[in-house]
């Protein structure tokens, strides 16, 4: 739900965080609904319901899940002089694409694409961009173009989250996390979208980044366990390999029959069928215990940042 988060709702939260309370036009929107009616996270202020206010659970709440998001978009839009004004209506979905953009800009403009295929590819939707002006001529000035040339597809674009002394590299399937750059900062590691058709891209990997731990955060699913297979045997191939990030949250199973996920396990085979030799005993049971109830545990539900600090036995620091 918090996808469909807009920067008007972003900036509004943002407002409720510093000065209690907040104005905007907001109560209609499905995620703040959520936050007043069900979580009891808002509320409205008694002597006039156009004011939205905190609770007593609200700073801690805005704190884990948007002060960070919120101050890096902030930053970056600044940085890039986008505006995303309320009728523009960014979402704060679109402000983390444009980042990993930007952050792969100079890959991106030495292999141009149709606006279809781009806009499929980042934005999830082929027509995303055709439909969406401001945010077309936001990626337009990132990668400073005038428009799309190519009619072919190439889609095994190099995208990466760098970091001058990584301790480890994620390889992650899904690009949400690309879409967080801060969290290649607080780990200490770099990170690759290896996901889909774009497995071909290990082979770019640099030898430097070969010699660090190698780890893969990905959906667990058999489509996600399956890439990963298909990962460990290239990397072999270079003479390495790589390790699964365990779910820290493993209670947060959902139905593999919801409306948008189609990746579902094969009951007829034992274990769906993968490849027994790539998993720990302990992966193995737990991905077992998903196959038995029809479940999986989608990649952006992990707190990503504490499962690499935690296999990294990185320390956590208060900045």
């Amino acid at each position: 739900m918090n996808k469909n988060i807009t920067w008007k709702v972003l900036k509004a939260l943002d407002d409720i965080y510093r000065f209690k309370k907040s104005r905007a036009v907001i109560q209609n929107h499905p995620y703040i609904k959520f936050l007043i009616y069900e979580e009891g996270i808002l509320d409205l202020k008694s002597d006039n319901i156009k004011v939205i206010v905190p609770t007593d659970r609200f700073e801690s709440f805005y704190e884990k899940e948007f002060k960070k998001p919120y101050e890096e978009s902030k930053k970056f839009l600044l940085e890039n002089d986008i505006k995303p004004t309320a009728n523009k209506g960014f979402k704060i979905e679109d402000i983390k694409t444009l980042m990993l953009i930007s952050e792969n800009k100079v890959e991106l403009r030495n292999n141009p694409t149709t606006i279809e295929d781009f806009s499929n590819e980042f934005f999830d939707i082929s027509k995303y961009l055709k439909n969406r002006k401001s945010v077309r001529d936001a990626v337009f000035k990132i990668l400073d173009i005038q428009r799309f040339s190519l009619d072919e597809k190439q889609n095994q674009w190099r995208l990466v989250i760098d970091n001058k002394n990584p301790r480890a590299v994620v390889m992650c399937e899904n690009k949400s996390y690309l879409k967080q750059p801060w969290i290649a900062e607080e780990t200490q590691t770099k990170l690759w979208y290896v996901g889909g058709n774009n497995i071909a891209i290990i082979d770019d990997i640099d030898e430097s980044d070969l010699s660090k731990p190698i780890y893969y955060s990905c959906d667990w699913d058999l489509a996600g366990l399956q890439i990963f297979s298909r990962i460990k045997a290239k990397l072999k191939e270079r003479k390495t390999d790589i390790q699964l990030l365990f779910p820290n949250d493993p209670h947060k199973r959902v139905s593999t029959y919801i409306p948008y996920h189609d990746s579902h396990w094969d009951l007829t085979k034992h274990l769906s069928g993968i490849i027994l030799e790539d998993f720990s005993k302990k992966e193995l049971t737990f991905i077992q215990s998903l196959i038995d109830k029809e479940e999986w545990i989608e990649e952006e539900s992990f707190d990503v940042i504490k499962m690499i600090k935690d296999v990294l036995k990185i320390s956590f620091t208060k900045k």
